[in-house]
């Protein structure tokens, strides 16, 4: 009997983006009830803020990570040590162990990296929603398309830059780039 590993396993990936839509429908629910009566695109500026907010947010978030040496708090992407979140059972802590030998488990530095990976996943579903909304409203005379589409292409090259600052190991070129990709977003946003 052989004990074959998939060469791609995307669970952690859907399992972090589904609970960035957790995590986004709080504030996602209020914009839509607070102008639910709004014109089209006074919905789109509503939520365009509630983006530019969590991106702030976010960027600040990424220094304290990067200020608090949490970068590398969970040693593999998207998850953590294989998990959704950080290692805390018994069984998990020693599958952490066994699979991960150089990183031992520090659940506070574990705990604000995959903090600041929920809200980045929360942030690129604004950013779809956005582009989404810029898609199908795109016959309006104001409406920008091209804007909202490059923010979407900017954001998953910063995911990558964010996955690749995890696996390449705080390679400073990287770790440059992932922060120069946040204002760019925030920037763009703004």
């Amino acid at each position: 009997m052989t004990d074959t590993q998939p060469l791609y396993d995307l669970a952690p990936v859907l399992e972090l983006m589904l609970l960035g839509l957790v995590i986004a429908l709080g504030p996602l629910v209020w914009v839509w009830a607070r102008n639910r009566r709004s014109t089209p695109m006074r919905r789109l500026q509503a939520l365009t803020v509630l983006t530019l907010f969590l991106t702030f947010d976010l960027v600040l978030f990424g220094a304290f990570t990067r200020l608090t040496d949490s970068g590398l708090g969970c040693p593999d992407w998207p998850g953590c040590y294989g998990f959704l979140s950080v290692p805390q059972s018994e069984a998990q802590l020693a599958h952490a162990e066994l699979h991960f030998p150089d990183a031992p488990v520090q659940a506070d530095k574990g705990w604000s990296e995959m903090t600041h990976r929920y809200f980045a996943g929360s942030l690129g579903l604004l950013i779809v929603l956005l582009a989404a909304r810029a898609w199908r409203q795109r016959h309006l005379p104001d409406q920008p398309l091209k804007l909202p589409l490059f923010i979407l292409l900017v954001v998953i090259a910063q995911a990558a830059f964010g996955m690749w600052t995890v696996t390449l190991k705080l390679w400073p070129q990287v770790v440059t780039g992932h922060l120069l990709g946040g204002f760019a977003t925030l920037s763009l946003l703004f």
